[in-house]
């Protein structure tokens, strides 16, 4: 009897394991299948199809190139599922720094993840709109020429959280390298990622105001951490005599902004240009360039920078607008003919620039304290 229960029981639990396992979704450049099996991938057109599927927990994108005319809005299903890049997985489109060209993702489910994706002339790689969505991973992307690599639109009401974007290396980018605006997306981190505008880049591929990562709207809770950003030199035809280019730019109404451990250089107007409420710095390092008028412009806030290596730009290290700002264990590698501080007073505000247990370097000499110094504080 004992014997006959085992028999009758295993195989019963054998097939419930069986069906309630998840599977992997296949896909391909030229794939016209169902998307089932490894030999008859379905095409990218396909994909919302796939990804409702609740018995799929992986889409494996097979290498090679996948051209796009026009945006892919992902909407199938919302259980977890991971869109991953076999190798080298290329999306390419007809972007060219115009209102044409409008390839990329449009993310408008949520519980994802992608993996290993490259995308080339794209506008975007990944778009948020006025969509629901919460729980993102955006790993291991490269890009070059797009308007925004990772972008969140100025009229999000929706609720958007817990988007994670890490390992991206953005190049050439026209707008910026991540831009996030909206009125409710919060819970958003950059992580060990890599924005480079490119010095070379011609006139016409890049905006009159470029930045490498953009936080606008009324956005909360953002981390930017282990993120390089270089070379945000904004366009002069059409753009007005005040040329611009930023390298983190936090508008007046974001807050809980958390600028770690990150290296901004050769920014046109500066390499932080930091207006948001209650903003963080934490081991920043800003190298200024032979472009750079400012290292810091911080505004309407009391700042303090933690930490810090500052390489003072060409005009200024620190422009303070309505704002106190304190540098604690922070690094200036001076020059005499430049002033560490430009103080602005625009409304009943006092600016002022202040430093504890802080150095300045001039010629690998580290015990100066430079005579301009006591211009920070007015």
């Amino acid at each position: 009897m004992k014997s006959n229960i085992y028999s009758y029981t295993l195989p019963a639990l054998l097939f419930s394991s069986t069906i309630s396992v998840a599977g992997t979704g296949f896909i391909s450049p030229n794939g016209t299948g169902n998307g089932y099996s490894i030999d008859k991938p379905a095409s990218i057109n396909s994909v919302n199809t796939l990804l409702s599927d609740p018995n799929l927990d992986t889409i494996k994108l097979m290498p090679g190139t996948y051209i796009q005319e026009d945006a892919i809005y992902l909407r199938g299903g919302s259980h977890d599922i991971q869109v991953i890049g076999d190798e080298q997985v290329i999306f390419s489109g007809d972007y060219n720094f115009t209102p044409e060209g409008n390839a990329g993702f449009v993310i408008a489910r949520s519980n994802i993840s992608f993996e290993n994706l490259q995308f080339l002339n794209t506008r975007y790689c990944f778009r948020f709109k006025n969509y629901n969505v919460t729980n993102v991973k955006i790993d291991k992307i490269t890009a070059h020429n797009t308007m925004s690599c990772i972008d969140f639109d100025s009229n999000i009401t929706a609720t958007v959280e817990n988007i994670v974007v890490n390992n991206v290396k953005s190049l050439g980018y026209f707008k910026s390298g991540v831009r996030i605006n909206g009125k409710t997306p919060r819970n958003i981190s950059i992580t060990n990622s890599i924005f480079d505008a490119l010095a070379s880049s011609s006139e016409e591929t890049k905006s009159c105001h470029i930045t490498g990562i953009s936080v606008s709207g009324f956005v909360e809770d953002i981390l930017i951490k282990n993120v390089t950003i270089t070379n945000n030199i904004g366009a002069i035809t059409n753009c007005g005599e005040y040329q611009q280019g930023d390298g983190v730019m936090v508008n007046a109404d974001a807050s809980n902004v958390s600028i770690v451990n990150t290296v901004v250089g050769n920014s046109k107007d500066a390499d932080f240009d930091i207006k948001g409420k209650n903003t963080t710095l934490l081991d920043v390092t800003s190298l200024s360039g032979k472009e750079a008028r400012y290292n810091m412009k911080l505004w309407n806030n009391d700042f303090t920078c933690k930490n810090c290596y500052i390489h003072i730009a060409n005009i200024n290290a620190i422009q303070a607008i309505d704002a106190k700002v304190n540098f604690m264990n922070s690094t200036f590698k001076v020059n005499d003919h430049i002033e560490i501080c430009d103080l602005r007073n625009y409304t009943d505000a006092i600016s002022s620039v202040t430093f504890a247990n802080s150095h300045y370097s001039s010629y690998g000499e580290l015990s100066i304290i430079p005579e301009h110094v006591d211009n920070c504080i007015k």
